[in-house]
């Protein structure tokens, strides 16, 4: 069974909402990096919207510090809104409470 990752975009000018949906994991973080690195470079603020997304990984978490870093540089800002808890489990066992924005 494959594993599937949605990502939708809402444009509000400077600021960008990505509503992520199904898993972020290994077989899905190469595109979804690409184009979360594509928004990095589009927006100065981005909002994850986590209310759909069942699951992350390790490889998710990479991305996420990717695209951290990236709006860090431009002294952007990344925001995560409706995580779940076993998402949000996952942020606080890796230290990723302290790194990221909550909304």
């Amino acid at each position: 069974m494959a594993t599937k990752m949605h990502i939708k975009l809402i444009n509000r000018g400077e600021e960008g909402e990505l509503l992520l949906a199904g898993r972020l994991d290994s077989s899905t973080a190469p595109e979804v990096e690409a184009i979360l690195l594509q928004v990095a470079d589009r927006f100065d603020q981005v909002i994850l919207n986590m209310a759909q997304l069942e699951y992350i990984s390790s490889a998710g978490l990479r991305i996420l510090k990717l695209l951290y870093m990236a709006l860090r540089k431009k002294e952007g800002e990344l925001k995560v809104k409706n995580a779940n808890k076993l998402v949000m489990e996952v942020f606080e066992m890796t230290g990723f409470v302290g790194l990221l924005t909550f909304i």
